[in-house]
């Protein structure tokens, strides 16, 4: 790889003899500009990563604990049932998700002017950075719910 910059790409043009230097100039100007917004977008669109992957942890977390509520609730069901239910539920889920997660990342690519992994972790009371705090319920368990798993 080599690194070229503007002044470097003017010289040569300069000395090559080309008579459209300033306007070359310019276009290679234009180039490095585009490619900076873009890189800085990826940039945005990978800082919402962390927080995305929170709202989605916990989203399997909720299937997991409905799951085994409905295994306390229902303990004859049929393994294969269970199975399809869990597949389905979980189905419903990536389906709901699917589109707010791709939408704050595009959201978060155009503009820095709002902080959308800010707004997703405080909406769903999400910290990427400690997992045990993604786990843990967001509304006190009673002493009845933690008896029989009937918690909402």
């Amino acid at each position: 790889m080599h690194l070229v910059d503007l002044d470097t790409v003017r010289h040569r043009m300069n000395s090559s003899g080309s008579g459209t230097t300033e306007k070359q100039t310019a276009k290679a100007a234009g180039i490095v500009l585009d490619e900076v917004r873009s890189y800085l977008a990826g940039q945005r669109s990978a800082a919402v990563t962390p927080t995305v992957t929170a709202l989605r942890k916990r989203a399997a977390e909720v299937v997991d604990a409905e799951m085994l509520r409905l295994d306390r609730r229902l303990p004859e069901i049929d393994a294969d049932v269970r199975e399809e239910v869990g597949r389905t539920v979980q189905r419903v889920v990536d389906k709901l998700l699917h589109a707010p997660t791709v939408r704050v990342k595009q959201l978060a690519a155009e503009t820095n002017d709002t902080d959308y992994a800010t707004a997703l972790r405080e909406l769903f009371e999400l910290d990427p950075q400690a997992p045990k705090t993604v786990s843990s319920p967001s509304v006190p368990m009673t002493p009845t719910d933690q008896i029989d798993g009937d918690n909402p």
